[in-house]
Formats: structure tokens, C-alpha cells, sequence
């Protein structure tokens, strides 16, 4: 009897001691490290917008490439603004003068008895604001060189403000030829929808390469930022 009750005395004594620390436990904020996510965020609020390419599979052949950016204006003919030369994708030693291959040699790590490199594999672009009515168009090829171009803004109607959106081509297995014209990113100024009195910049979240999309009925002034591929005469 005297045991029975101990074990109620016991069971009573836990649940009131849970019950005591279930209402010490107040739920607070935890604090955590920012994720990548939150580094994209910051930087696209900041007007800075980046991307990678792969260009790995066009290692088939010996192409000169060049980054193009072309500029479209509504009632005017697209025209090309800027031009980048980043030279052959594959490289020889035997384009570099004699005294200095072998350090070619060491620096982009060609084994004995090879004399060619991938010098262009992957490739990155960077967009970003330089003041309100110019953004900055950097290229980076890794190892190889980088280089930039400024893109002149268009104000939006009545508002006179500069706001530009980039939007990705869609990416498709494309004939190989001798000859290939790439389109990657469009930059794009958002415009004003008088019907509503807003600014909008809203469509299709990748352009076709056709550039059929309807996104582009509605965007005054963008910009088409692309590579060109010629290959080596044999």
C-alpha cells in the first residue's frame, strides 16, 4: 500500500515537474548563418547580377570566340554595341615564342609530349549598375582574361527612372557548324503600363532563341548579350 502510494506520489511529482518545464520554454528567435540564397538576394537588390556557362562541349574543335552584345530599341534596327574578343577556346604552344613555352608549359600544366590547352572551358558574366543610367558588363573567363563593357540605360517614360531585369535564353543542343551564334542573356528595361500607372517588367522567365517570346513586345530597350563561335580553317 505504503509502495503504491510512493509510485502516485512519484508519477505526480514528474508531471507537475513537466508540466513547470514545458511553461519555462518560451519559444525565441535562433539565429543562423545567411545561406546562398540570401547572397543573391542582396546582390540583385543591389543591381548585381551573375552567371556561369559551360562551353566544354564546343572543345570538339579549334574556335575563335567572342562575346557580342547587341542593342534592340523599339521603331530602330538592333545594332551591335560592343564586340570582346577572348581568342581560341583551344591554344598551341606553338603560337608562343620559343623562349617562353616552357613556362607556358608549367603555367597551364600540358604534360610532355602535348602542345595544345583547353583555354576556354566555362565562362562567366556579370551585370551591374555603375550609376543610374550606365551598367557595367563584365566577362570572366577563368585563367585566360576578363574584361568589360558599359551598356547606356534608357530612362522609363514619365517616371525617369533606370530599372533593367536580365532574363536567360533557352538552351537547346544546336547543329554543329562552323559557325555558331549563341544568344545567353537579355537585359531588358522594365516600362510603364499606362492603363495602371506601374512599372512592370513581367513575361516569360526565359527568352527562345527565336526571340519570339512576347516579353519582348512590351520591353522598349534590352540588350542581347551573346558568344560567337568561328572555327579554324584547316
Amino acid at each position: 500500500m505504503f509502495k503504491s502510494k510512493l509510485i502516485i506520489i512519484l508519477l505526480c511529482l514528474c508531471v507537475v515537474a513537466g508540466i513547470a518545464n514545458a511553461q519555462e520554454k518560451k519559444p525565441q528567435v535562433i539565429q543562423s548563418e545567411p545561406q546562398l540564397e540570401d547572397i543573391y538576394n542582396v546582390l540583385e537588390a543591389m543591381d548585381i547580377h551573375m552567371f556561369r556557362f559551360e562551353l566544354k562541349e564546343f572543345l570538339n574543335k579549334v574556335y575563335t570566340v567572342t562575346v557580342y552584345m547587341d542593342e534592340y530599341e523599339n521603331g530602330k534596327s538592333p545594332k551591335q554595341v560592343h564586340n570582346i574578343r577572348l581568342g581560341k577556346n583551344i591554344q598551341s604552344l606553338n603560337a608562343v615564342p620559343e623562349e617562353h613555352r616552357q613556362a607556358f608549359r608549367e603555367i597551364k600544366h600540358i604534360p610532355e609530349g602535348k602542345n595544345e590547352w583547353e583555354n576556354i572551358k566555362e565562362m562567366s558574366i556579370y551585370l551591374r549598375k555603375s550609376n543610374d543610367s550606365t551598367s557595367v558588363c563584365t566577362i570572366n573567363v577563368p585563367g585566360t582574361m576578363k574584361g568589360g563593357a558599359p551598356l547606356k540605360l534608357q530612362a522609363i517614360e514619365k517616371y525617369h527612372s533606370y530599372i533593367y531585369y536580365p532574363r536567360l535564353f533557352k538552351f537547346q543542343p544546336i547543329q554543329d557548324t562552323d559557325h555558331l551564334k549563341i544568344p545567353l542573356i537579355l537585359y531588358g528595361s522594365a516600362w510603364l503600363d499606362k492603363q495602371h500607372d506601374i512599372i512592370r517588367f513581367c513575361g516569360e522567365r526565359e527568352i527562345d532563341p527565336e526571340m519570339k517570346a512576347e516579353i519582348l513586345k512590351d520591353i522598349p530597350h534590352y540588350f542581347v548579350i551573346g558568344i560567337e563561335l568561328k572555327a579554324e580553317k584547316e
